[in-house]
């Protein structure tokens, strides 16, 4: 018989190390208000419903950056185990800004973020 000695809990989390952004949903909602990305009704309805996970998934696609999201925060990059064999850091780092760039203006502040979420 195995005994659990320590902290047993029911809620699960995630945590995640990603190189990238993290934003506010109301940032992301006023960047992306106007351009092509995501038609203002879709997201119109997405704040009816109150269905944000949505936009992370089109965040993804479209953008091809991993996308963490708790409540009405995000973070947007790629995690450092993604990190190809012939990549260095700084193309890894650059790719990543250029990218974010596209979508939401040169504005945008790239760093390391370690998480953990909490459901």
């Amino acid at each position: 018989m195995k005994v659990r000695a320590g902290f047993v809990s029911n809620s699960s989390s995630s945590s995640f190390c990603i190189y990238g952004a993290s934003m506010n949903l109301s940032e992301i909602i006023e960047k992306i208000k106007g351009t092509n990305l995501i038609p203002e009704e879709e997201l119109e309805r997405m704040e009816e419903e109150n269905e944000w996970y949505e936009l992370s998934e089109i965040l993804e696609e479209k953008i091809g950056l991993s996308t963490y999201q708790s409540e009405d925060y995000f973070w947007i990059g790629r995690e450092w185990s993604s990190i190809d064999d012939d990549e260095t850091g700084r193309e890894f780092k650059e790719g990543i800004k250029t990218k974010l760039d596209e979508v939401f203006g040169s504005d945008i502040e790239c760093e390391t973020h370690e998480e953990e979420i909490y459901d």
